[in-house]
């Protein structure tokens, strides 16, 4: 069973939640990130390109693990501004491409 993570980061004066889950009906896994409550941005990411075989839930906890990572690390850098709106852009494009 895939559990997904959680964690508290603090920059400045501001706690960030993380929340990364995998949703393995879509085949695609997201971070949440949250502030006070509210959801501030989502970063997505899709496995349903690797084959069935290497779909273990070994390489999804990786998948999972490794994108944690860069959010969490992108608000302790003090780089979370950059992060969303990146993160912003790339739903804009998604959205002007249907």
């Amino acid at each position: 069973m895939i559990f997904g993570f959680n964690t508290d980061v603090k920059h400045e004066n501001t706690v960030y939640h993380v929340q990364t889950e995998a949703h393995p009906s879509s085949h695609t896994f997201q971070s949440t990130i949250f502030v006070k409550g509210q959801c501030i941005g989502k970063k997505s990411g899709s496995y349903a390109d690797a084959q069935d075989e290497a779909q273990t839930e070994q390489y999804l906890h990786e998948l999972l693990k490794e994108q944690h990572r860069h959010v969490v690390e992108a608000i302790r850098n003090g780089q979370i501004e950059a992060l969303l709106k990146s993160l912003e852009a790339a739903q804009k494009a998604a959205t002007d491409f249907l």
